[in-house]
């Protein structure tokens, strides 16, 4: 069996919500290790099949409500929303939780907790900007290049539009890179309860041409 690799040999484009369940297997393969999935589901016998409802959610919600998913050919993918699905009406952020605690049943109280402070910490003062919330990489390709890819595609179209891109890192690792690619925090790193800390990263938009 040929595996893609290095990051050139995938092709990186807009997914349909057909695509739903390889995307949500692409999130649940990824994010095992990752520490604030861990801080979430802490039992690891059960976070595969938790990252899998949770992210059957996630990716409906997106779909759904403005967003949209770029893919690289299922080896990495990343959810975001254009500028103007970012603030979202309260009864739809409402409907997200509800149905988050449906889905979850008693593993439900982190996630909530989770999207809550990633909610009332966006700033509101931002200028009109993309926000990318889930970057993932299946572990046999990650480090390759693949979410580096990802990231200069959403640039990309947020320079288009002559906007910002708005996102939060989930490790020091994570933001080392997106550090380099030109992102940079926004204030202090956002804390959950026993778990790691988050940071909030922003990349202005371009600057007009004399």
């Amino acid at each position: 069996m040929n595996v893609k690799d290095p990051a050139t040999d995938f092709s990186c484009h807009p997914a349909s919500r057909e695509e739903r369940d390889e995307i949500v297997s692409v999130y649940r393969d990824s994010f095992d290790d990752d520490p604030v999935f861990q801080w979430l589901f802490p039992d690891r016998e059960t976070r595969k099949p938790l990252l899998e409802e949770f992210f059957d959610v996630m990716v409906d919600h997106t779909f759904a409500h403005g967003g949209s998913v770029l893919t690289m050919d299922y080896g990495a993918v990343s959810m975001y929303f254009p500028p103007d699905a970012v603030e979202q009406p309260r009864e739809i952020r409402d409907r997200l939780l509800d149905t988050l605690r449906r889905e979850l049943g008693p593993q439900c109280d982190k996630p909530v907790h989770l999207l809550t402070m990633l909610e009332a910490s966006h700033p509101r003062d931002l200028p009109p900007h993309y926000y990318g919330t889930f970057v993932a990489a299946r572990p046999r390709h990650q480090g390759h290049g693949l979410g580096t890819r990802l990231k200069k595609s959403l640039f990309a179209m947020a320079d288009k539009d002559r906007a910002g891109a708005y996102a939060e890192a989930s490790s020091p690792r994570n933001l080392a890179l997106y550090e380099r690619l030109g992102q940079r925090r926004l204030g202090a790193a956002l804390t959950l309860p026993g778990g790691p800390p988050i940071y909030p990263i922003w990349r202005p938009p371009p600057t007009p041409a004399a």
